[in-house]
């Protein structure tokens, strides 16, 4: 297929070297310092699936009649990174590969796409690090899940993973809403390790650390159920981990699962990173959500909004806290 990736950064890079590698002709839609260094040096994947230094077409817009077009940006780059690019995305397919809930919605607004025919949200199951520009390391195996935005495009979900799973193990669900939940309980292992400084194993690890992170899930998966949410397995978690949850097993689920499915190499999770670069981070579209829709619902999200609170003040205040300080914080 010719696919046109928007955003070639840590999971975008890592989509785009993996279906170079399986012969897909990739179009990189990128600008700047990461546009130079792909176009100069090509874009590099090393870690745990080898060594992979991709040549690709570098473009400013993606490439007329693509197949696909996977835009992977941050949650507060979808606008900028779809709105410009509408007339040549035209009437292809488009992937969502970002973390958050609203992702496929808002791309379906902003092209167009009454009830979000040929919207798709892709879920990332691999843990990626953008080690600069044209460089992306993964620590950890996984794969790429599709859902479609509109029931009547799962034939296209599943045609589509069929055709990406060369490069990586895909799949297509029914059931998206579920998945992103999913994903999105998953990615509660930001917030801390953005607070402290620390990797996920090690919060995840740490006696105190371990049981905010539980209770920030058991808090997630309460509001999800007042939404009739029906939570769908992402690969580190399957609806068995948030019945547990459910049950008030979140600390066993941290401890036993979360704790080990990054690997053994220290995983910074991607808030942490983008504080490290002075960047934005996704704080809000994680943590935030919950607190957003726990506020909907009227229910009480209070370790969530205060975790969300502290990254926030740690962007501010460029200091990390430790952990007996963050502990103290939530005993106040």
């Amino acid at each position: 297929m010719r696919i046109s990736v928007i955003g070639v950064g840590a999971v975008g890079g890592a989509l785009a070297a993996l279906l170079d590698r399986a012969g897909h002709e990739v179009v990189a839609v990128a600008r700047g310092a990461t546009a130079a260094a792909i176009a100069a040096d090509g874009l590099r994947l090393r870690g745990r699936l080898g060594e992979r230094t991709a040549r690709l077409e570098v473009a400013d817009s993606p490439a007329p009649g693509s197949d696909l077009v996977i835009v992977a940006v941050r949650t507060f780059q979808l606008d900028g990174a779809i709105a410009p690019h509408a007339a040549a995305i035209g009437a292809a397919p488009v992937c969502i590969a970002q973390n958050g809930l609203a992702g496929p919605a808002r791309a379906a607004a902003l092209l167009d796409r009454p009830g979000g025919r040929g919207v798709l949200g892709g879920l990332a199951l691999f843990p990626a690090t953008n080690a600069g520009p044209g460089e992306v390391l993964l620590t950890g195996r996984g794969g790429l899940r599709l859902g479609a935005a509109h029931p009547a495009d799962l034939p296209l979900a599943r045609r589509l993973a069929a055709e990406l799973s060369a490069a990586l193990p895909t799949s297509a669900t029914a059931n998206l809403t579920g998945a992103l939940w999913m994903k999105l309980l998953v990615n509660h292992v930001n917030a801390l390790p953005a607070i402290t400084g620390t990797s996920v194993q090690a919060s995840c690890a740490h006696p105190r650390l371990r049981g905010l992170l539980a209770d920030s899930l058991a808090e997630t998966v309460r509001v999800a159920d007042a939404l009739g949410v029906r939570f769908e397995g992402v690969g580190a978690l399957q609806p068995g981990h948030a019945a547990a949850i459910r049950a008030g097993r979140a600390e066993e689920v941290v401890a036993a699962r979360l704790g080990r499915v990054f690997g053994v190499r220290p995983n910074p999770a991607s808030t942490l990173q983008s504080l490290r670069r002075g960047q934005q981070t996704e704080i809000d579209d994680l943590n935030g959500t919950t607190v957003r829709a726990a506020a909907a619902l009227r229910l009480p999200a209070p370790v969530n909004a205060r975790l969300v609170a502290l990254v926030h003040e740690v962007g501010r205040r460029g200091r990390f806290l430790r952990p007996a300080a963050v502990a103290e914080r939530f005993a106040r």
